[in-house]
């Protein structure tokens, strides 16, 4: 019994096979985090430019021309290169306008996999 508690007391932290191991765990989640939070922080500001235009009162909602328009020169101002006029559909009824975005996204992760994404966004203006 002496001997194995001995042992015991000589080995502090993890050797260098251990570190490695924590490195690589550590290494492919920083790189997953870059480049999955390009994808999300694009959403939310397609977000802000949906909720920016449920708010803005000069917008003419009953014309999709109109709203496309301003649409697309905020997506500019916010730098969002992958909305296409296909992407967005809108909606008249009731006197409600339903604007909604659907589209996918990827980026390459490694080698010849990658990592895609697929967003909804809606947004209803009373008026």
């Amino acid at each position: 019994m002496n001997r194995f508690t001995k042992s015991r007391r000589r080995q502090k932290g993890l050797s260098a096979v251990g570190w490695l191991g924590v490195a690589a765990i550590f290494g492919f989640l920083l790189i997953t985090f870059f480049k999955v939070f390009p994808m999300y922080y694009g959403n939310f500001k397609v977000k802000t430019v949906l909720e920016n235009m449920q708010q803005d009162t000069s917008l003419d909602v009953k014309s999709k021309r109109a709203i496309w328009n301003a649409m697309a020169k905020r997506l500019s101002i916010q730098e969002v290169r992958g909305i296409k006029r296909e992407h967005v559909t809108m909606e008249r009824k009731d006197g409600k306008t339903t604007i909604t975005v659907q589209y996918e996204t990827s980026s390459n992760y490694i080698l010849n996999l990658f990592i895609g994404a697929r967003f909804r966004e809606s947004v209803v203006i009373n008026r």
